[in-house]
């Protein structure tokens, strides 16, 4: 039950850190052990990467306190002919030849990626702007059975699924909560768009304190 649940807070220090960075994507894990008695009854490995970013208006991304450009591709989560199931090579091998191609930043189209995809990203070096949404409540043209049926009931369970799952990434920079919203046009009269963007982007940061955007058209 609820009343049994316990929160512990523990901080450490690693000293002299490999910082993550897509030319050094360095890894670190922590493991959490649950005993009772002096008995292991529970396990969990979390992998993670130490780094640091900002983004200035006037001169750019800084990552561990070096200007980067981010050289970045739009990436949907199918494989062509394969499907749209996860396939480990296929998402590797993919990357790698992005990786040939000089590409360092993805952005996920246009729903949550598979938690194996961020695990490559984290491994392999690529900063992500990883999306929830491609539909909040308005209906896309040419598709009306969409997540707009479905955003009312789901949108703050899903929406806070996503940055839980997936905020101990290093990979993860920023977090996008739509993709060409129709909410945006809403103008001087229809404030709808903006308060369902101010909804959203609380959620996030009660969660999490990286940058939120949104891909608009």
């Amino acid at each position: 039950s609820s009343d049994d649940l316990i929160t512990v807070d523990q901080k450490f220090s690693v000293e002299n850190p490999q910082l993550w960075s897509p030319a050094t994507p360095g890894l670190y894990q922590a493991v959490s052990q649950v005993s009772v008695n002096g008995k292991k009854t529970d396990e969990y490995t979390t992998t993670f990467g130490l780094r640091y970013f900002n983004f200035d208006r006037e001169k750019g991304f800084f990552l561990n306190g070096k200007p980067t450009k981010i050289v970045g591709v739009c990436m949907h989560h199918d494989f062509g002919a394969l499907g749209s199931a996860v396939n480990y090579r296929a998402m590797e091998r993919q990357l790698e030849i992005l990786k040939s191609m000089g590409i360092n930043g993805i952005r996920t189209s246009h729903n949550p990626a598979a938690p194996e995809w961020l695990e490559l990203c984290d491994k392999m070096g690529f900063i992500v702007m990883t999306e929830t949404f491609d539909v909040w409540k308005a209906i896309k043209e040419n598709t009306p059975f969409n997540y707009n049926l479905y955003f009312d009931e789901w949108h703050k369970r899903d929406i806070t699924d996503h940055v839980v799952r997936d905020r101990n990434h290093p990979s993860v920079f920023m977090w996008s909560i739509g993709n060409e919203i129709p909410e945006q046009y809403g103008g001087v009269k229809d404030t709808t768009g903006r308060a369902i963007t101010r909804e959203l982007v609380n959620i996030v940061h009660s969660l999490d304190n990286r940058p939120v955007t949104a891909g608009f058209n």
